[in-house]
């Protein structure tokens, strides 16, 4: 229906496009008629949902939102149809909508409640909702047994306190079993802590948001836990439009179709994947590989789908995601004691955590074809864990900062090494043309310890902070610490690209190669991306120099590695190895540079890669080399107190919360001083849940 009483709707769809305001035709008929004949001309207001904060489903914090929000957004845009999203408490999402106050919610587990006011969408992709047990808990009886005789097999078992989300569908049987109680909370983090204060026997909840909520925000609680694998069911998500909403079940229709046509061309898949959502699980027969979506790694698996390899035969699942979305899934499968991967990437902050727990497979028998002695020592330092060998390094990196030599000679700038903060700001200033479309400069933003928090934690080290001091007591409120965010937020706030509070490393990689960023602070590694013709419109006019640096020299670069390693729970430890040899190995550096040219070349870990050839290609090559060498006389795995990063498995909980207060500094939300005291406190919290403090 297009009319209704006499009026044209907001949110009604005219030739596919939505019509603004009440506008009443006995009042208006000329405005009714342009509604109708000139769509093109009408600028649609936004559908507003409001959506729960869960990520990976829909966060404020995610890396694109999170895969269901990614989902619906999509679905709508494909319609000509804009959505806005605002975040709740699930309750209250639910409650905006059922009263009319947002268009709709998602997402929704069921789509059996609120009827009378809620139309509701076909399933959208779920997750596992599953029960929570500790680790020692003695579930092998239940593994076989069906749904319907569960609620026995708990009795006997003792399990009769069982905690869940509110709202959360938990299997009816056993809310009216007179001898098992049901208790509903708010927060997966409060079933969490209520589960180690056994004050519940287990907890029925979705997977994903349990391993996240233990990653972020319960991470001394990792390891203690795991699901009961076969208890686990799929449960899908649903969109539901307000039926308050004027023209809401055409709404639902519309977006029912523009699902079935992104499934249909294969983007929910895409979707999923960027996520780190397979809905395959891995395969006996193939080996499955978890790895980071950065600069090298699609040219090695192009090469090696296309080339004659001692792998060719080998059948090989790679799952490539964003690094921070990969973070999660594997930091989760480990929060739980799950292993999904037979061979992972893995950062050096990882690698010696991860052996600690006992969790890798050593390298116990490199071969002498491998070269060890070739492997930069700062990346063979990062990967031994008590003198032995538990990963090898695939690149390494350390800061760089890259310009367009053309505009500071266009402007008469120089350059001066080091660089203070101070000077970068102030050719910065002068450089910054939004109205060419040229921005001062691009730096990560988007939220995570290895997105924003990796390069303002080298900046609060050059501003002479640190994370913690020596007895493990949180040092983020202080001056350092305040300086080294307020010329973050000068910085980008004042001159960064548009959407600049929500830009990785990609994307600001690909403003500078498409011209449009005057300065670039970041890892050296993207050095044969940036510097290359054939990816980058400004690679003849790049200059590079070191990490700019605050009130003290040293302390202004990171040094970072991405490694191959191999679980320890992989049933395929022999094979995984082979290909991470071979995958590190000079062989292959040196068949990339064959076939794909010397900015293909995989850097950071080799001598032999710093040739004069290479140097002479490459001239961010030069100075990653100086510095790689450089930080290969100290220990780097142990060096990151007060520094990048701190060498405990709390630390990616910490970050992300940090990450979050600094990004809210950015957008204006809270002052730097609030964010920083927010951020003292909740580190405060981690450190002390985490037995490190007192």
């Amino acid at each position: 229906m297009l009319l209704s009483r006499g009026r044209c709707f907001n949110y009604e769809f005219i030739n596919g496009h939505i019509c603004l305001r009440a506008l009443r035709l006995t009042v208006c008929p000329l405005l009714w008629l342009l509604c109708l004949i000139l769509p093109a001309f009408v600028v649609a207001e936004p559908l507003i949902f409001s959506t729960s904060n869960a990520s990976p489903f829909s966060s404020e914090h995610n890396p694109q939102a999170g895969y269901v929000n990614e989902i619906i957004r999509r679905a709508f845009a494909s319609k000509s149809i804009s959505t806005r999203f605002e975040h709740y408490p699930h309750t209250r999402a639910v409650f905006m909508a059922t009263q009319g106050k947002t268009a709709g919610v998602f997402p929704l587990r069921s789509n059996q409640a609120h009827k009378d006011s809620l139309y509701y969408s076909n399933p959208i992709p779920g997750t596992k909702i599953g029960y929570l047990v500790p680790v020692a808990t003695q579930v092998d009886t239940i593994l076989p047994v069906k749904n319907g005789d569960i609620n026995a097999h708990f009795l006997r078992l003792g399990l009769t306190r069982i905690g869940y989300i509110t709202g959360a569908p938990i299997p009816q049987a056993l809310v009216d079993a007179s001898n098992i109680d049901t208790i509903a909370v708010s927060s997966v983090s409060s079933l969490l802590d209520m589960l180690a204060l056994d004050r519940v026997d287990m907890i029925f909840a979705d997977e994903y948001l349990v391993k996240e909520t233990l990653v972020n925000e319960r991470p001394h609680l990792q390891g203690q836990y795991r699901f009961i694998e076969a208890l686990s069911r799929d449960h899908p998500f649903f969109l539901a439009v307000s039926k308050d909403t004027p023209n809401a079940a055409n709404i639902i229709e519309s977006f029912d179709e523009a699902y079935h046509a992104l499934e249909a061309r294969g983007e929910i898949e895409e979707v999923l994947k960027q996520y780190g959502m397979y809905e395959a699980a891995p395969s006996s027969s193939s080996l499955t590989v978890g790895v980071p979506d950065i600069n090298g790694i699609k040219q090695v698996i192009q090469y090696l789908s296309s080339h004659d390899t001692p792998f060719s035969q080998l059948a090989i699942d790679w799952r490539v995601m964003d690094e921070t979305v990969l973070r999660k899934r594997l930091q989760g499968d480990v929060a739980v004691n799950q292993t999904n991967y037979d061979l992972v990437m893995l950062g050096n902050y990882d690698v010696p955590i991860w052996a600690k727990k006992g969790q890798l497979a050593a390298f116990a028998d490199v071969p002498e074809s491998y070269d060890i002695d070739d492997v930069i020592g700062a990346a063979l330092t990062a990967n031994t864990f008590e003198e032995t060998l538990y990963a090898l390094p695939f690149v390494a990196e350390t800061t760089l900062t890259y310009y367009r030599k053309d505009l500071l000679l266009n402007a008469g700038l120089n350059i001066q090494s080091p660089l203070t903060y101070e000077q970068l700001y102030a050719m910065v200033k002068q450089l910054h043309q939004p109205e060419k479309e040229v921005y001062g400069i691009g730096l990560r933003s988007r939220v995570g310890w290895g997105q924003n928090m990796a390069l303002l934690s080298v900046m609060v080290n050059t501003y002479g902070g640190q994370w913690v001091n020596q007895q493990m007591q949180p040092q983020i409120n202080t001056r350092e610490w305040h300086k080294a965010v307020s010329t973050y937020i000068d910085l980008l706030g004042n001159f960064g690209p548009p959407n600049h509070q929500d830009l990785g490393w990609q994307e600001n990689q690909a403003l500078f190669a498409e011209g449009k960023l005057a300065f670039f602070v970041d890892a050296s590694s993207l050095g044969g991306s940036i510097l290359n013709p054939k990816t980058s419109s400004v690679a003849k006019n790049v200059g590079v120099t070191q990490a700019p640096i605050g009130t003290v020299k040293r302390g202004s670069q990171w040094f970072w590695s991405w490694n191959f390693a191999v679980p320890a729970s992989s049933e395929r430890k022999q094979a995984a190895q082979q290909l991470a040899l071979w995958l590190t190995s000079k062989a292959l550096n040196d068949a990339l540079r064959e076939n794909y040219g010397l900015y293909a070349v995989l850097p950071g870990t080799r001598h032999s890669t710093y040739d004069e050839s290479y140097q002479r290609a490459i001239p961010s090559a030069s100075y990653e080399y100086s510095a790689l060498r450089a930080l290969s006389h100290t220990d780097t795995s142990a060096s990151a107190i007060g520094k990048q990063f701190v060498p405990i498995a709390e630390f990616t909980a910490i970050g992300h919360l940090v990450g979050v207060q600094v990004n809210m500094a950015l957008t204006k939300q809270v002052s730097v001083s609030e964010a920083l005291k927010t951020a003292q406190y909740q580190t405060t919290s981690v450190m002390r849940r985490a037995g490190y403090i007192q």
